[in-house]
């Protein structure tokens, strides 16, 4: 039997979700590896576990568990596994309620799960059991709007949900309609109200939002390539804007993961398109370009920062590649590619 010491000197389990043949993709599940913390690189994959375009995954708060939507052309489903030492075990999966279910959730009571569905424009909330297993959708919120990008605004595409608040407030940022949403969620019933919005300039595509300390945040404007500096009420989680947006390779490209550093000195950005990795440092609500890095791949979905290393998704490319991190600078030094895998869009630590 392993140690958890010696489990922790082999580095971290990392799991990498794709698209698959449905979606287009070249996956075929849900990768698990784990990262070797000598050399940055990720080791060959423990298991691959079958899954319809598990585009991106989620941990259940006490690490027992973890959720992947299943993003189909149709209406999409959220699966649940039991994390098993280095294999995952399929627990079932339940209906979204909308197409395209593309980014989820756990609420920190670990008593939800939160999805959002980007082509049926909808927010589900998935009651979780004891055991892990997802219940039929609880509430079903469908959003409204539209922006002036005619074939990516005619209606509301909700594309992450996070919590905010300690859990809340549920924010989730809507491409479609330029708006990130604060609802406010209830954890015993697992219902959402209304509450305050923000607005975003005409056109922005609001993706992602990273978290950092000092009430600051950072959206990812997928539609216009910027960066825009949010700050959130530490007592209710609402946001506003900080301050003007920083535009990323000369406003060019689709800006897609977005990561902070813990100490948030600085946020890293990918841009499909340039197929880059823009590093900015960051002092309060003001950005400045580091450096835009080359990923070594195309079209990166998705960062993540695992101790000194960011790992890039590159779902185009068919390659995890990894970047060393100083902490100091915030510059990044290549790796090379960490793990080949088919169509990667996730990767989850």
């Amino acid at each position: 039997m392993t140690s958890p010491n010696a489990s922790d000197r082999r580095g971290p389990l990392v799991y990498v979700g794709a698209y698959t043949p449905d979606m287009e993709g070249r996956g075929t599940g849900i990768t698990v590896c784990r990262q070797d913390p000598a050399t940055g690189l990720l080791g060959t994959p423990s298991a691959v576990i079958p899954a319809i375009s598990p585009s991106y995954l989620a941990r259940h708060p006490s690490g027992r568990f973890l959720y992947a939507v299943s993003e189909r052309g149709g209406e999409g489903a959220v699966g649940a596994y039991s994390v098993q030492d280095e294999r995952l075990v399929p627990l079932g999966e339940v209906s979204t309620l909308g197409a395209g279910p593309c980014h989820l959730a756990a609420d920190p009571t670990g008593r939800f799960m939160v999805v959002a569905n980007y082509g049926g424009g909808s927010v589900t909330v998935h009651p979780i059991a004891d055991d892990g297993t997802l219940g039929e959708a609880a509430t079903h919120v469908r959003l409204t709007g539209s922006g002036p990008v005619r074939d990516r605004q005619a209606s509301s595409h909700a594309h992450q949900v996070t919590f905010a608040a300690g859990g809340e407030w549920l924010v989730v940022c809507d491409l479609g309609s330029d708006t990130v949403y604060h609802l406010r969620f209830d954890a015993e019933a697992g219902t959402i109200a209304e509450g305050p919005k923000v607005t975003l300039p005409p056109g922005t595509g609001p993706r992602n939002i990273a978290y950092g300390p000092n009430d600051l945040a950072w959206l990812a404007g997928e539609l216009n390539a910027t960066v825009t500096p949010l700050r959130s009420d530490p007592r209710t989680g609402a946001l506003t804007v900080a301050g003007k947006p920083f535009e990323l390779s000369a406003g060019e490209g689709a800006p897609s993961g977005i990561v902070a550093a813990a100490d948030g000195r600085f946020v890293y950005v990918a841009n499909r398109g340039p197929d880059t990795v823009s590093v900015l440092a960051v002092d309060g609500a003001e950005s400045t370009l580091v450096e835009e890095v080359p990923t070594g791949g195309a079209w990166p979905r998705d960062l993540a920062l695992v101790g000194d290393v960011l790992y890039v998704a590159n779902q185009r490319g068919d390659t995890v590649t990894g970047f060393r991190r100083d902490p100091e600078s915030g510059r990044l030094t290549a790796l090379g590619v960490a793990l080949g895998t088919g169509s990667p869009t996730s990767v989850l630590v």
